[in-house]
């Protein structure tokens, strides 16, 4: 037996598990099997795709022409759901795993699984999205979403709760919000203890939503986080992947090479990778960044083989097997030096060369990825050769893929551009060399001299490296060999891609319609023996109308329209819930056959009618007219509020803030609509007018109105009272206000100053506060 070749059986004995046996099934790169393969040195994945196609030396790696489905999407629960791993920068949601609901009916807790925890990553939470909205945060609870248009809203402030944790359910490992934390398990209610809900090796967001259908909040909206694992540089991932015996490759540190992975020198994964790069940013400053990183998402739904073929294609890296150590190693593909020269002194067989025909090389590249300045939405960059290195009569040849590990453009840029100019030095070259040729690695740049093919030292990168034995019993090795040359790795200039919102607009999911039981809330027709049962069995085909007694939230009558046959007098029906617009069990309906015509049909009246009917909210359906069906027949409310008082002023007479600003909503067709306004606002002075001394008060309403040309109309106004020696015991702040087509934002804010001095209790500022702002339709009282 050859020595490499037993050096390759040994490792097989030696390992162990499915996992490493399907790996190396998938690594013989279409040779003859595991062993050939591994005593061969064969290079399994990082070969570029156009290169790979057009030499014909390997089987072209897997590629994805679209997005990877189901896999960073929040998507409803399923056992065939699987988790991810997010290396890096990742946008993403996740599979619904656990729901529950709680508070009467009113709070829903849901928990969405991100991805699997990488040991030894740093995570952290940027922006979270509710559909394409950016969410602001007090602690955990929802204070705000701005939307696509700039809008801030605030229909939903408390209404959420998000918390994200990486690793366990327990408190240490909340990463969103970065303070308070608390265990998981306190926001799901069936959620007991961290040991029987641990959560472990997951990382994966809490979310609790309070019902509120006025504001469309009645279930979980798409969420979206930026999620951020400091384990990114692709040394580092390949590592992780080739260890870890939950969602990689289970691959003892014995088998591998790992100088040559995550080594910090620049002829290693991890150092090369390391490297910096200049480009243009999109302020057109000029950046460096590290050569390679790896921001993505790698589907568990793939075999290991791909996935290793995906970082190293993903970070322009060979991934082979060194029979000489018996490990599996990474080779950079990087400019180097040629080892060793091949001549006629050692080159023992004929060379056969081959290269690509004119119709078959590519000469443009369209590499789609998913654009961290666009939340990871796809992105496409295309990459030509210059008309200068085209041959005569070359034809248009596109290569198309998608670099799922790829976040930038100006990677993805550096990717096409090597492998456009890497395929089209496609010379292979076969031959065997004596056995001097046993200290060339897989890798390595080597240069041959012939004068038959007119080569002088012309470099070649080896690609394959087989031990032969020829009958004599002479070793030889086999190398197959692949045009080299340094200008390829010339990183070309390039310019980063806009942030999103400026050139980019994701649609807005609208929320669900959120509709009474029924048009009067109050009867539900056709249910039919696929809804009910009938105790004891025999009758079917009756047909029933529920009547529902909205006030007592029971059911009130039976009727049934269609008869059937086959029931008996005393028969009990029981009503699934679910057909009656209420939950299973809870909302179930009973009652009995009493009539019955000559053949078992039921007829009226039905009796012991019974359970707990869902009916609908009055408050919101009832006799009431929402505001966006006000439209311009009456006066309607716009704006209000109490706030709270601000009663720490100083005593200067200069204008201090007694509120907050508060934003207008705009929106078509629900916000703020053009027209006159009758705004009207109070407070109430608090503090002591001293002793022979005169002071001074201000209370002014601010209004600014913002519109789509720039002009903003501002509306500052409010009485001014100087040198009393008594405080009036109210002052109001009233104005017309009109509001003109084209406004896109505004604001509100009160203002005032109040001289006095303190109050018995400390106090001096303004209490008992109150704004409107109501439109006038119908007349104007000024």
């Amino acid at each position: 037996m050859a020595v490499f070749t037993a050096i390759a059986t040994a490792l097989v004995a030696a390992a162990t598990g499915t996992t490493f046996a399907a790996l190396s099934a998938a690594l013989a790169a279409g040779t003859a099997g595991f062993f050939t393969s591994l005593a061969v040195g064969v290079i399994a994945g990082g070969l570029a795709f156009a290169t790979a196609k057009l030499t014909g030396a390997f089987d072209v790696p897997g590629i994805d022409l679209g997005p990877d489905p189901g896999s960073k999407v929040q998507v409803a629960p399923s056992t065939d759901n699987k988790i991810g791993i997010a290396y890096g920068k990742n946008f993403l949601s996740g599979p619904i795993t656990d729901i529950a609901i709680s508070n009467e009916n009113q709070t829903m807790h849901f928990c969405i699984t991100l991805s699997e925890y990488v040991d030894g990553g740093t995570y952290s939470v940027g922006q979270i999205f509710k559909n394409a909205g950016v969410c602001s945060f007090s602690g955990a609870n929802l204070s705000s979403v701005t939307e696509q248009d700039g809008r801030i809203n605030r229909d939903l402030v408390n209404d959420m709760r998000v918390r994200v944790y990486a690793g366990s359910t327990d408190s240490a490992n909340m990463v969103f919000p970065t303070s308070g934390a608390v265990d998981a398990t306190t926001m799901m209610p069936h959620w007991t203890n961290t040991t029987s809900y641990s959560m472990e090796g997951l990382v994966f967001a809490m979310v609790e939503v309070d019902y509120d259908a006025e504001n469309g909040l009645t279930g979980l909206p798409p969420m979206t986080f930026e999620l951020n694992n400091s384990i990114k540089n692709p040394g580092n991932v390949l590592y992780d992947y080739l260890t870890n015996s939950r969602y990689g490759a289970g691959i003892s540190t014995d088998l591998i090479d790992v100088t040559s992975i995550t080594g910090t020198a620049n002829t290693s994964l991890y150092g090369y990778s390391a490297e910096q790069i200049t480009y243009t940013d999109n302020a057109n400053v000029s950046q460096t960044q590290d050569r390679w990183q790896i921001n993505g998402y790698l589907s568990t739904f793939k075999d290991c083989a791909e996935n290793i073929g995906r970082i190293c294609q993903a970070s322009a890296t060979f991934f082979t097997f060194d029979a000489k150590q018996g490990k599996f190693k990474a080779i950079p593909n990087r400019p180097t030096a040629s080892t060793f020269s091949l001549t006629d002194d050692n080159i023992v067989s004929k060379i056969k060369i081959s290269s690509t025909e004119l119709y078959s090389l590519f000469n443009k590249a369209q590499i789609e990825f998913a654009d961290k300045n666009r939340r990871d939405q796809t992105n496409t960059v295309f990459v030509e050769t210059p008309a200068g290195e085209l041959n005569p009569n070359e034809p248009e040849n596109t290569i198309v893929m998608r670099m799922d590990l790829i976040n930038d453009n100006i990677r993805a840029e550096s990717l096409a551009n090597l492998d456009l100019s890497q395929s089209r030095n496609g010379m292979v070259i076969q031959l065997e060399t004596d056995f001097s040729g046993m200290q060339i690695d897989v890798g390595d740049v080597v240069d041959i001299t012939n004068s038959d093919f007119g080569f002088s030292a012309k470099e070649f990168r080896v690609i394959r490296h087989e031990e032969l034995i020829s009958d004599e019993g002479m070793v030889t090795c086999g190398l197959t060999l692949l045009e080299y040359q340094p200008n390829v790795y010339v990183t070309p200039a390039v310019t980063e891609t806009d942030e999103a919102g400026g050139n980019v607009s994701i649609p807005v999911i609208p929320p669900g319609i959120v509709v009474p039981p029924d048009i009067f809330s109050a009867i539900i027709e056709n249910i039919d023996d696929s809804t009910y049962t009938v105790t004891p069995p025999g009758g079917s085909g009756a047909i029933f109308t529920v009547f529902k007694d909205v006030i007592n939230g029971t059911y009130r009558s039976v009727y049934p329209s269609t008869a059937g046959s086959g029931y008996s007098v005393g028969d009990t029906i029981e009503v699934d819930g679910a057909y009656l617009r209420g939950q299973p069990g809870t909302h179930n309906l009973t009652f009995t056959v009493d009539t019955i015509d000559g053949g078992g049909g039921v007829i009226s009246p039905t009796g012991n009618v019974s359970g707990n009917a869902s009916v609908f909210n009055p408050i919101i359906f009832g006799n009431n007219v929402p505001r966006e069906n006000l439209g311009n027949i009456a006066v309607g409310g716009q704006i209000e509020d109490k706030p709270a008082a601000k009663l720490n002023l100083s005593n200067a007479a200069s204008y201090q803030a007694l509120t907050s600003v508060r934003e207008l909503d705009f929106t078509s067709g629900t916000g703020i609509e053009p027209g006159d306004y009758s705004f009207m606002s109070a407070g109430q002075p608090v503090g002591s007018v001293p002793a022979n001394t005169l002071v001074d008060f201000s209370f002014v309403s601010d209004v600014q109105i913002e519109y789509a040309n720039g002009n903003v109309q501002i509306n500052s106004f409010g009485p001014a009272f100087t040198n009393f020696d008594t405080a009036p015991a109210i002052m109001e702040a009233n104005k017309k206000i009109t509001i003109s087509e084209g406004a896109v934002r505004g604001n509100v804010q009160l203002r005032g100053y109040n001289t006095m001095d303190l109050s018995a209790g400390g106090s001096r500022g303004f209490a008992s506060m109150r704004y409107d702002m109501v439109r006038l339709n119908k007349g104007d009282i000024f």
